[in-house]
């Protein structure tokens, strides 16, 4: 009946604190399970569709065989690459948040899913420590509705470039109302500047713009 009930009106089903991004809300939206903040989705709602909007722009295959997301949220990636793309690639996932990791173990059932490994770490100490290399990366950090900072400095821009291999993908998720135009500039003339190919898909959900890069 509370399923039937969202698609009237979204239904509060749990909350959690998590100290990074404060109060985290298990939401029935639409008929869905979805995980919110106070002033965002977090997964397996806009977001999932912003994402996948990104994999269809990049023509997703199964030709990506290793990929690397920064930023767990609720995995509704996971879902969205192995439902919707029938993809079976390895998936890394990195979040620093280990009340998100229970969320997306406990409430998402996550690890139903083979072929993947989550890791709690700073992305930005993970992608400067790590050897690994990947076909695509997807980089969807928020705090709330807003990207930190060190996201958007050139050092960790660069390490992300370097983990990638040969013709390997970037999809970085900014929010239009959080990000300022010159910061998103500044994120383009990094990867221009190491000989990325660059598009902009603005206005996705009418509320994000994803940054499209490619080695």
């Amino acid at each position: 009946m509370k399923k039937f009930l969202s698609h009237i009106l979204p239904f509060s089903l749990k909350k959690y604190k998590s100290k990074f991004s404060g109060q985290l809300e298990i939401n029935y939206n639409d008929g869905k399970k979805v995980l919110d903040t106070s002033n965002s989705n977090y997964s397996y709602g806009t977001l999932q569709k912003i994402l996948h909007k990104g994999l269809e722009e990049i023509k997703f295959t199964n030709d990506n065989q290793n990929i690397l997301v920064l930023g767990l949220g609720g995995g509704s990636i996971i879902e969205t690459i192995r439902d919707h793309f029938k993809s079976k690639a390895f998936i890394e996932l990195v979040d620093i948040d280990d009340t998100i990791i229970t969320i997306a173990k406990e409430e998402f059932e996550i690890e139903r899913f083979n072929n993947i490994n989550i890791i709690c770490d700073d992305a930005s100490d993970y992608i400067k420590k790590t050897s690994k290399t990947f076909d695509l990366i997807i980089v969807d950090i928020f705090i709330g509705d807003t990207v930190p900072e060190i996201f958007t400095e050139p050092e960790f821009l660069t390490d992300t470039i370097n983990r990638l291999n040969p013709n390997g993908k970037i999809i970085y998720n900014t929010m239009r109302t959080t990000m300022p135009k010159e910061t998103l500039a500044k994120i383009e003339k990094v990867f221009y500047e190491r000989d990325l190919k660059i598009k902009v898909l603005e206005k996705v959900e009418d509320s994000n713009d994803l940054i499209i890069a490619e080695k």
